[in-house]
Parts: structure tokens; sequence; C-alpha cells
């Protein structure tokens, strides 16, 4: 019987837009010592995703797990696994998989199924031929997750104008704070000038205005431009998530599975 999936606590997570690379490249991942163990399969759109073979790499599956085109490959942000004799179970990160907490990857004897629409049937994709597959493994460049960053804070105003806060991802150092104001599909990058966080609360101050967060339960927020303060209702992330990764409109392709659903 295969073994349910364990789910890990995981932060949301964000990517920077393929238009806008990490400043430090990223050192590549060694798939060489395990070709013999990996397969590859592709989607109706031409994307490809590399998993390992069923019943192989037992105790570090969930690291081979990759996904996109056929020069560069991404590693995917596996929350949870689960596996048998017959294969392996993924929840993989996926913010734009619609109506769904994460993308549903299942490998087995049957072959690869991926689920990225909620009350859909999950994709079934076609799995290459073993020289096309070797092949394939030796000329792609495979790499760590694409994206970088995480997000801090959502809120909005009564008009529909939202304020979103992100930051690189912790792995990544943590910082690197960025204020993003606008309407959805219309969101503005603004410059930055300082940036607080004490016991009090937190305050985002760009050229433009300052958003002050103030801490507590409450967890009211305040847009301040000049002497206009303006009241912002604050929203969760995570059952925005959607909303943030495509309806926003801020971030391009994040390398992860479902990304064009």
């Amino acid at each position: 019987m295969r073994q349910p999936l364990v789910l890990l606590a995981f932060l949301i997570s964000a990517s920077p837009t393929l238009a806008e690379p990490a400043k430090k490249k990223s050192a590549g991942i060694d798939v060489k010592p395990v070709i013999g163990q990996l397969d590859v399969y592709r989607d109706d759109t031409g994307m490809y995703v590399v998993v390992a073979r069923p019943g192989e790499l037992r105790d570090s599956h969930d690291q081979w797990v990759f996904y996109g085109t056929a020069k560069a490959m991404y590693q995917q942000r596996i929350i949870g696994s689960g596996s048998d004799d017959a294969g392996y179970d993924y929840n993989v990160w996926a913010p734009r998989a619609r109506g769904r907490n994460n993308a549903e990857l299942t490998v087995d004897k049957k072959g690869m199924r991926l689920h990225c629409v909620a009350k859909a049937e999950p994709q079934k994709l076609s799995q290459l031929p073993a020289d096309e597959a070797k092949t394939f493994l030796s000329r792609a460049t495979f790499l760590p997750p694409l994206w970088q960053r995480q997000t801090q804070f959502l809120a909005r105003d009564e008009d529909g104008v939202y304020y979103f806060v992100d930051r690189l991802h912790d792995e990544h150092g943590g910082k690197g704070y960025r204020v993003f104001v606008g309407q959805k599909g219309a969101m503005k990058q603004l410059a930055m000038k300082n940036v607080v966080s004490d016991s009090a609360g937190e305050i985002y101050a760009t050229r433009t205005g300052e958003l002050k967060i103030v801490a507590g339960a409450d967890g009211k927020a305040v847009w301040k431009k000049g002497t206009r303060k303006t009241e912002l209702v604050v929203l969760d992330p995570w059952p925005n998530r959607y909303l943030i990764y495509r309806e926003l409109g801020i971030y391009g392709a994040l390398g992860a599975v479902c990304d064009d659903q």
C-alpha cells in the first residue's frame, strides 16, 4: 500500500519573472550519476517533467522532480510525497493550479498524471522512449527552483487597489523587500527608501508613500501618502495565492508545473 503523503510546512513562495533573472547565477544540478534511474515525460504543450523511475532512488526520489523545456529544467518544490513499490505521489508547489492547494503528480506503471485544475481530469503525459530520454537528460541543463521570492504581505483598499510586499526566500537571505501597488493587472513596483520591522509592526517606506502594518492579532494596515491615510483590508495570502501569482500580473513564469493553467 502506498504510504500517505507527508505534508511539510511551507511558506508561500514567489518567483522573479523570466525577464528578471536572479542576480546570482544558480549552479546546475548534476543528474549524470542517476540518468539510468530517471524517466522523462512530455505534456501536450511541449513542456517536460523528469522524475525518478518507480522503485528507483527510494531515499531521495523527491529531489529528482524537474519541470521545464528541453534546454532548462527546474527542480520542483515538493510539499509532500508518498510511495510504494508501484510508484510515487507528489504534492508540488504550484500556485497557478486553479482551485487546488497544490498540483498533484503521480507516476507509476501506468505512466504519469498531473492534476492542475480542480473538478477536471488529470492530464496524462507521454513518456519518452529510453533512447530519447537518455539524449534529453544528457543535453538539458538542470537547475534549482526558478522562483526566489515569497509573499510578505497583501492588502487592498475599498476601491480595489492592492498593496503587495514580497521578499527573497529564506534560503536566499530573506530580505530584498519590494512593494507593489495598483489594481489587478496594473501593479507597479515602487522604489524603496527604508524598511522598519520591530515589536510595534512594520513600515515599508517608498518614494511614493509608506505602508504601515501594525503588529498584533488585528493586523491593521495603513497606506500613508503625505498627510492622507488610507485604511486597508488585510488579506490572507494562502487563499489568495492564485490572485497573487496570476491575476495581479506581478510575476512571469514560475518554473513550476501548472504554470500555464
